[in-house]
């Protein structure tokens, strides 16, 4: 097994209103060289220009590309927490903290819950809610699948910055958000209490290791047996592409059949205009409902960009269209239509 890949770098800058630092690395292959940096307040102070500080530069070395960034490590100091409820996020790892568990509904009966299968599918869906319920209060559920930290995401920022997401909970070890949750089903529950409208889905980037389960996209099969054990009937967003390069991410993605297929409740899933569907009639326990409903003409109306690794929204539209025809179809739903 790998160790940490840590390095110790000089802080240059720090962006104002951001987690984000410009290093300059002074160990390893990448001495003598200058990448941003990411730092958490949850974790500890944040650093000054001329600071030095241990960062882990395993994304960089490794050519990630959403990950492909130095995170720094927290410095030390702070006060031992008051032991209110045991909960901790990374427990058990040396950068465990204590956090503490929001309040819980009682069920998700009557919640309209969407559960997207990637962090940039959340534009798209918070515009479509801002569209059809302009009064509805949104939230977003962020599990385990991709990034951890909420404060890695300029999408949340921008969303809460225009009031088009209300609330962000963080489940697992994700961490960061409005609300703190243990797991998804209790995040679920606390989102309930404070929004509307559930938005569930991972942070930016997604796990990948080249298997057919081994995938951050798993997180969403998770999320909708959790939404429809507590008393919910999720919509599912599938992943569609018709610009994506790899033929596994093309039409329906595979990663979205796989979900399909491990989902052990019915669900609907909403299918925008123009949706290959050869594959549904071998999931008969799903119901796939087309929509017609899409996401043109939100970005300009809601001062939003839409994009997915590097693609926008005139580039591949089914991409932004399928989250925004689940919002259609969840609110339809919960209005009783």
């Amino acid at each position: 097994m790998a160790a940490l890949v840590l390095r110790r770098a000089r802080v240059i800058a720090a962006q104002a209103d951001s987690h984000v630092v410009e290093l300059e690395i002074r160990e390893g292959p990448l001495a003598g060289e200058v990448h941003p940096g990411v730092v958490y307040p949850e974790l500890g102070p944040t650093p000054y220009p001329g600071d030095t500080v241990v960062a882990n530069t395993a994304g960089i070395e490794m050519a990630l590309g959403t990950g492909g960034m130095a995170f720094v490590l927290p410095a030390s100091g702070g006060e031992a927490p008051v032991n209110e409820d045991h909960f901790v996020k990374l427990p058990y790892t040396p950068l465990q903290f204590p956090a503490a568990h929001a309040p819980q509904a009682e069920s998700l009966d009557g919640v309209p819950v969407v559960v997207l299968p990637l962090h940039s599918h959340l534009a798209p869906a918070c515009c479509a809610v801002a569209d059809l319920r302009p009064h509805l209060r949104v939230a977003f559920v962020w599990q385990e699948g991709g990034a951890l930290p909420v404060g890695f995401s300029r999408i949340v920022r921008d969303l809460r910055g225009r009031d088009l997401l209300h609330a962000v909970v963080s489940c697992g070890n994700c961490f960061g958000g409005n609300l703190e949750a243990a797991n998804v089903y209790s995040g679920l529950l606390a989102a309930a209490v404070v929004a509307d409208v559930i938005l569930v889905g991972i942070g930016p980037g997604v796990v990948g290791t080249a298997t057919p389960h081994g995938h951050g996209g798993m997180s969403a099969t998770t999320a909708a047996n959790a939404a429809a054990a507590l008393g919910a009937d999720p919509i599912i967003a599938p992943r569609i592409s018709a610009a994506d390069k790899r033929e596994r991410h093309r039409g329906i993605s595979r990663h979205t059949q796989t979900v399909l297929s491990a989902t052990l409740t019915g669900c609907r899933v909403a299918l925008p205009a123009n949706t290959p569907t050869g594959f549904t009639e071998l999931l008969t326990r799903h119901s796939f409902v087309p929509v017609e409903y899409d996401a043109r003409g939100l970005e300009e109306r809601f001062g939003v960009i839409f994009s997915s690794m590097g693609r926008t929204y005139n580039e591949d539209p089914v991409f932004f269209d399928a989250a925004a025809a689940a919002v259609a179809l969840a609110l339809a739903v919960g209005d009783g239509a």
